[in-house]
Formats: C-alpha cells, structure tokens, sequence
C-alpha cells in the first residue's frame, strides 16, 4: 500500500479514501501511515461526512464543558486573590468557611484559574526542560492524556487455576482500554497488552500505577518504568497504601468484581468472555456520574500521538555526556563505577553539569536524578 507525498490535507484525503475501500482494513491503513486507529477513522468520517474540506484542522476546545468551575465560585476566587494576595490553599480554606453551603473545587483548580487570569508569580523556568519521572501526581484535563493500569486482586477459577485480571483505563473519560485474564502480575504478560492497547489507541502522555509487581519496584526504577520513558510517556505512581491516588480506576474494580467475577467462569478463555462484556457495557451502555452522566465512548477517541513505528532513541545536546548503562547497573565516570539501577541495563543515558558539584542524569527527555561528584553517587 504505498503512500503518496503531499501537504497535510492531501495525506489525510488519501488515508480517507483508503479507509472508506472495503479491500483495505483500519488497522493496515494505521500502519501504512503510522497513525492510530481511532486517528483513521477520524478522518475517515470526516470525508464522508464533509468532503476534502472536513481535513482541515479544528480547534479542539469542547464546546461546552459540563466539569468547568462555575463562574461564580470563580469570580470569588479572583476576588480573594485580589484582596489579600493569597496562594489557592488559604483562598480555599477562607472560602470553605465563609461559604460552607458551596460545592469548592480542587486546589489544583484553583491554581488553573488564577494561572488563566495571569494571577500567579511565576518563577524564571530553569534552563532543562526534561521532566522527572517520579512525580505522585498528573492532573489530566482531557482523553487521552492520562492511562492508568492496576492489577485487580486474583481470583480462583472453576478449574482451580488463579485469575490475575490486567486492566487499563483512560482517566478523564473512564473508558476501559483493555481487561485481560492473565495468570500471574509479571511484566512478560502484562506488556504485549500495553503494547496492544499502545498501538489501537495512541500514546497517552503519561501513565500512573501504583507500586506493586510488575509496575513498581522496590527501587527507584522498574524495567516497566523505563520503557515508558524510552516512548516519551511520563511514568505516575501511586503512594503506597493510598489507593485513593487512582480512585476512578479502583472503583472501576468494584463493578468489575461485581459484575463480571461472581460467579467465576470455568476456564480462562471464559472469563475473559466475561471481562469482554462488562467493558462493552461499562463503556457504551453505561452513564457514569463522574463525567456528568455520559458514556465513556462518548468522550473517547484514543490519543492522538501515534506508536512509533521504529524503536525510539534518545537525542541528547552536544554538550552532554553521554555513557551506556552495563548489566550490573553502572556507569564509569573519571575511571569511578557509579550505581544508577539495572532497570537500564543497555540504555544510553546522559550528563549534565547542574549547581555545585552535581551532574544531572538525563534518560530520553527525563531527569532520573542527580551524581554528586564528591562522593561518585547517583542520588
């Protein structure tokens, strides 16, 4: 299926047309353009519907936004800003109190409004744009930013065999991206279904699980982390013992319990049936109160950063330094062994000279910590 050159709409026209030939399925045409599944149908419908001229960009904003803060609540906000110049968690906890009947927002929201009407002091952006992998949280704001994954507690099927359900979920829509019956937590059955969800939906920016096998470790790093980072997802954990970090996704596992375990099935395969039409319901059929009683569908249309067709590699500055990790974990830096984790064992990574006798340690567009040069280690 070869592709022609041409501008932006010209592509789009011709994975339209491709899409809309009966001889060629979705998924061929997703790979001959290296785009995701959702993203060809898009365009697809979009010609049908509207000709060459629907393959022009839109805007992407909604056209209404049923989560938005009211603008009341807002305006007391801006005013309490203006007032008295505080930060959002003592404007919170003054408007709790004066106004206890209101239904407040997050602070992370509140923090969005004052960042919209240019209410914040913002502090000089420091040289490195890479981000750290370690972050507890990702305020998600639309589909597709924002997967998360767990491993809902084993189950003993009729033949005595345990179920160890996968489940992947978007966060602001809810949709359920995949539910596998795997029989253990290890990474070497959980990652082709992240892959396989990868490649039908698109890349999400970052992806949150909580620390446990075969997300976390017992370390800094994971080997599920790092491959994250080599395709420029962010990698979210959970505090440990807080399952409240990943609540929507958690409360998703009580009807899936509910609904799809009691009774289990006889056989694998047919649990997996199961799990098959409690996602058909849960995504399609059902409304959900936490997104103002839609149906996740309805919001969902996977993401729209396409799986790398090629196996990324890092592109660091000429002025870094850049060392292969070995087996064992280390690098050598001035005929010094310095431990950073065997999660990297084979990647390239790379350094960087930060404030006083520090390096930065740099892994595609991540900062994964620091070397402190006195004591040659990796902090």
């Amino acid at each position: 299926m070869p592709m022609k050159e041409g501008t932006r709409v010209d592509i789009r026209e011709d994975m339209a047309l491709r899409a809309l030939d009966e001889r060629y399925r979705l998924e061929e045409v997703a790979l001959a353009f290296g785009v995701s599944v959702p993203t060809v149908r898009l365009w697809r419908d979009r010609y049908r519907e509207l000709g060459r001229s629907g393959m022009n960009d839109r805007s992407h904003a909604p056209h209404t936004s049923p989560l938005r803060t009211a603008a009341a609540i807002e305006d007391l906000i801006i005013a309490d800003r203006r007032k008295h110049k505080w930060g959002s968690k003592k404007i919170l906890r003054r408007l709790r109190d004066a106004h206890p009947e209101l239904d407040l927002p997050a602070r992370s929201t509140v923090d969005g409004i004052l960042a919209r009407h240019d209410m914040v002091n913002r502090q000089k952006q420091p040289t490195c744009k890479a981000r750290s992998p370690f972050i507890r949280r990702y305020e998600a704001t639309s589909p597709g930013d924002l997967m998360t994954l767990d491993h809902k507690g084993q189950f003993r099927l009729q033949n005595g065999i345990y179920c160890y359900p996968l489940t992947i979920c978007d966060r602001v829509s809810r949709f359920v991206m995949a539910c596998q019956a795997l029989t253990s937590t290890c990474l070497e059955q959980a990652w082709p279904v992240i892959l396989r969800v990868l490649r039908k939906y698109g890349m999400p920016l970052a992806a949150q699980a909580d620390n446990g096998p075969p997300f976390g470790s017992n370390g800094r790093f994971s080997t599920m982390s790092v491959r994250f980072m080599t395709l420029g997802i962010q990698p979210v954990f959970s505090r440990p013992g807080r399952p409240g970090d990943n609540g929507s996704h958690e409360r998703m596992h009580r009807d899936l319990k509910r609904e799809a375990t009691r009774p289990s099935s006889a056989t694998l395969g047919e649990q997996q049936k199961q799990f098959d039409a409690f996602c058909q319901t849960y995504n399609f059929e059902r409304p959900h109160e936490g997104i103002a009683m839609q149906r996740p569908a309805s919001l969902f249309a996977g993401s729209n950063r396409a799986f790398p067709s090629r196996k990324p590699k890092p592109q660091y500055r000429l002025d870094m330094e850049k060392r292969k990790v070995s087996a064992a974990g280390t690098i050598k830096w001035r005929d010094q062994a310095i431990f950073i984790s065997e999660a990297f064992r084979g990647q390239t990574i790379a350094l960087l000279p930060s404030t006083g006798a520090t390096l930065d340690v740099h892994f595609f567009d991540f900062v994964i910590g620091k070397i402190d040069e006195e004591s040659a280690e990796f902090i």
